[in-house]
């Protein structure tokens, strides 16, 4: 997981971006947490699902806090800040790529998800997400069946749970948040391709002083380091968990040859890829 911290004065403030790796295949990542739970205030692209298997936590989005007690959930739609904690308890997260809902609808940024209150949606999602909860013990072959219990659950949220986003005058901080939230997205899309700063900039009508400035301000990097963590995201997941070659791994994460994903590798992570592959056969 790599984590780029928003500095002050961002449009998310005291909040870190998350990107996150997901399972194996699967176009999400599934995650329990038991115990004292403390997930810091943090963003992502994601959608996210809160299911809590024992016990309450504390969930906070955007600043209104909640609590989620046991076989009770909460969804957090994408870009939304949000912090969990318990004292003691067990719950599962689920976030669904960005990338795979844009699949299906093609005007995802326009539209946010909303679970009613004792409708057929909720107890419909309550439902799998407990059979996605189970599904790691109970079934054979628990990818491919997580896979289908996610791409359903999907099919509820876009069918049932969404709704057009309210838009209200925007001020400078969230027409920041909405730039930085729609040149993510294209690289998230388009991190096989070439890619440039000026060409990105032209794409979303903005300067590239300002694209490079505001990547600075608001995941307190660079363009180049944020697209560069993109590329060996997706080249790591190919590597070891899909267990393809080094060669293949490169091509998997945009990365023009070989040779330069090896001493990119070697520079992040302090290790070649060959080393990690020998390690995880080990």
């Amino acid at each position: 997981m790599i984590t780029f911290v928003h500095r002050k004065g961002s449009p998310v403030v005291n909040s870190e971006f998350e990107l996150i790796r997901y399972n194996g295949n699967l176009p999400a990542k599934i995650e329990r947490k038991q115990g004292k739970i403390d997930v810091p205030n943090h963003w992502h692209k994601e959608i996210e699902l809160v299911y809590v298997l024992d016990g309450a936590v504390q969930v906070s989005v955007n600043g209104n806090p909640c609590r989620v007690g046991k076989d009770d959930m909460l969804l957090i739609n994408s870009a939304e800040n949000h912090c969990i904690s318990a004292e003691n308890a067990a719950c599962m997260l689920l976030d669904i790529s960005y990338e795979f809902i844009h699949r299906y609808d093609a005007s995802l940024y326009h539209i946010v998800f909303e679970i009613g209150k004792g409708s057929g949606a909720e107890d419909e999602i309550r439902s799998l997400l407990w059979q996605l909860s189970r599904s790691a013990e109970d079934d054979e072959l628990p990818a491919l069946r997580q896979y289908a219990i996610i791409t359903e659950l999907l099919h509820v949220l876009l069918v049932q749970c969404r709704r057009e986003r309210e838009e209200p005058a925007a001020s400078d901080a969230q027409v920041n948040s909405r730039h930085i939230k729609l040149a993510t997205e294209y690289i998230g899309q388009h991190f096989r391709e070439e890619i440039t700063e000026t060409e990105l900039a032209e794409k979303l009508g903005v300067h590239p002083a300002y694209l490079c400035a505001l990547f600075r301000k608001t995941l307190a990097t660079t363009f180049g380091e944020y697209l560069l963590a993109i590329r060996l995201e997706h080249a790591m997941d190919a590597l070891l968990n899909k267990h393809m070659s080094v060669e293949d791994a490169a091509k998997a994460g945009g990365f023009p040859s070989k040779r330069t994903f090896v001493a990119k590798c070697k520079r992040a992570y302090n290790i070649s890829p060959f080393q990690m592959q020998k390690q995880g056969r080990g």
